[in-house]
């Protein structure tokens, strides 16, 4: 009886050990896509951006003219044009523009300012996937960035007519099991490249065993009591 007793911590504590790697369903709070995240950040840069231009007709036309063309230069186009064209601004392309008056689309003059954008920074990576425990649900580390340089050129003679720089960063954390989840949609930057970390893979294993064995012994020690 003495020896169950003086056993009783350690079957406590391997009883835990067990219901922790079964797992226990906890409410998920909710977490943005990468999708999301990337739209939120590029749309607060670009507001900003927008905001910080030297005034001008409440209907101007901007051709929008991207550093290089790529998946993500086309995600920024979109997100330039849609805030432009909520603002109440024409959105131009190259094609559309004339430099002078004498062309125009849809009875209006196509003369607009030409809006250069690069992209210093457009990243989305998961620095880290980790354990917070020895056993457990194992969390992946996200972190993304945008910052974008802007320049306003008035095309008629090739003047600068203003530079802007802006930027956001986001940071967070999220169960790894939501991976697919995040990464939901078609744009390939949205499925940045991650890699389980292998110790969490083999200490999880041996963990495992080692309760299992101790669970065993403690059966046969208590059958050898009786």
């Amino acid at each position: 009886m003495f020896l169950l007793r003086r056993r009783a911590p350690f079957v406590t504590a391997v009883a835990a050990g067990v219901v922790l790697l079964s797992g226990t369903v906890r409410a998920q709070e909710p977490v943005m896509t990468n999708l999301e995240l990337m739209t939120r950040l590029t749309n607060e840069v670009i507001e900003e951006l927008i905001t910080r231009m030297p005034a001008g007709p409440e209907d101007r036309s901007f051709i929008l003219a991207p550093y290089t063309r790529n998946e993500r230069y086309e995600f920024i186009s979109n997100g330039f044009s849609r805030i432009l064209t909520r603002r109440g601004h024409r959105v131009l392309t190259r094609a559309d523009h004339a430099i002078n008056d004498s062309s125009a689309v849809a009875g209006r003059s196509t003369r607009g300012m030409r809006l250069e954008y690069q992209a210093l920074d457009f990243s989305l990576i998961y620095p880290k996937e980790y354990r917070s425990h020895l056993i457990g649900g194992k969390k992946v580390k996200r972190r993304a960035n945008v910052a974008l340089l802007v320049k306003l050129v008035d095309p008629r003679d090739e003047s600068v007519v203003w530079i802007g720089e802006a930027s956001r960063a986001h940071d967070d954390q999220f169960a790894a099991g939501l991976l697919p989840q995040v990464e939901a949609g078609l744009l390939e930057f949205t499925k940045p490249p991650h890699s389980s970390t292998r110790w969490g893979r083999v200490v999880e294993p041996v963990v495992v065993s080692g309760i299992i064995v101790g669970l065993i012994y403690l059966f046969f020690s208590n059958q050898n009591d009786n």
